[in-house]
């Protein structure tokens, strides 16, 4: 399932039916309901900070690029107490080959935002982004990719029209395999954490099943290494214990759970490996900052204020008509 980075870098791709333009005048920020793939905005013009889910604001620079995971709501833009605010939705158009357009203020591209949708593989929650712990949201590229890529990007956003799509997808594309191969010379460099193949295995292993009873021994033996060779191996490629891994997928699965679902808390302790609602709740407080039943009425909340307005389809972008139904940017 999740494979060395080589094989990676031939499954990452960008939904060309998902692309959109974000542009954000000084003074606002954007909100973007929580989709089923992960989304990612190469920024090609502006600063700001965007936040995702509970987590603190974070800020960005020109030629960013903030990767969004799936099922997580986010915003973008001025991170003041003063902003206004739109979701984004409320004011978009189709501006040639499919390419729609979202602006929050006047229209002014203060920040401008080339997006798309990750098709990569995906399985129970998390994507090789997390595991590989490539540059997320609020993290510089600091030259992994060509300025020329993100001149390119803004350059096809001006005369969008036929092609537009097949190129984005392609600048895309070169920017995300840029990323991990500049992640990739990184671990090899003196300190740094080269994945290992083997322990993909065991990462499957979790992913699949987090409710199985995982430790040290088991995983370490389904990678075919011994306990101290693969505990060390894991902890230089990502930055966390083994056991922490397992922990933190479960946690993750379960929040998932919550917000998407009305499943009885036992029942989702209970699917994420906990033995029952009591030890779920402790560890699920610790990493959310509140209990299970608390995160559920926030995210029911959350999702009843920036949930897009349902209309059928946009039709001229002389009318800026509503988009609604996008499961993707």
């Amino acid at each position: 399932m999740h494979r060395t980075l080589d094989n990676l870098l031939t499954t990452i791709d960008v939904d060309p039916q998902a692309f959109s333009v974000c542009r954000i005048e000084t003074g606002w920020r954007m909100n973007f309901p929580a989709f089923d793939k992960a989304t990612i905005h190469f920024v090609l013009r502006g600063t700001g900070h965007f936040q995702v889910g509970a987590s603190p604001p974070f800020p960005f620079l020109p030629q960013s690029v903030l990767i969004i995971p799936a099922s997580e709501r986010h915003w973008v833009g001025d991170g003041g107490g003063q902003a206004k605010v739109r979701d984004a939705a409320d004011c978009c158009a189709l501006i040639g080959d499919g390419l729609v357009e979202f602006t929050a203020g006047s229209g002014a591209d203060d920040t401008l935002m080339l997006c798309g949708a990750l098709t990569a593989p995906y399985q129970g929650g998390l994507s090789f982004f997390d595991l590989l712990r490539v540059p997320t949201a609020g993290e510089t590229v600091s030259n992994a990719i060509p300025a020329s890529v993100f001149e390119a990007m803004a350059d096809e956003i001006v005369r969008a029209g036929f092609g537009t799509q097949a190129m984005c997808q392609a600048l895309m594309k070169q920017g995300l395999v840029a990323l991990l191969r500049d992640r990739e010379t990184r671990q090899k460099e003196p300190g740094g954490a080269m994945f290992h193949p083997r322990l993909a295995k065991a990462v499957a292993a979790v992913v699949a099943d987090p409710a199985a009873t995982h430790t040290v021994g088991s995983l370490a033996s389904l990678s075919g290494m011994s306990r101290a060779s693969f505990s060390e191996h894991f902890s230089k490629a990502f930055g966390q214990s083994p056991i922490e891994f397992v922990q933190k997928t479960r946690l993750r699965i379960a929040a998932r759970l919550l917000r998407t679902t009305d499943l009885p808390i036992k029942v989702i302790a209970n699917t994420a490996g906990y033995a029952g609602p009591r030890p779920f709740a402790r560890a699920f407080q610790a990493t959310y900052e509140r209990g299970p039943a608390g995160y559920r009425a926030l995210q029911k909340t959350i999702t009843s204020k920036v949930e897009p307005a349902k209309t059928s389809k946009v039709e001229d972008a002389k009318d800026q008509p509503a988009v609604s139904d996008r499961p993707d940017l």
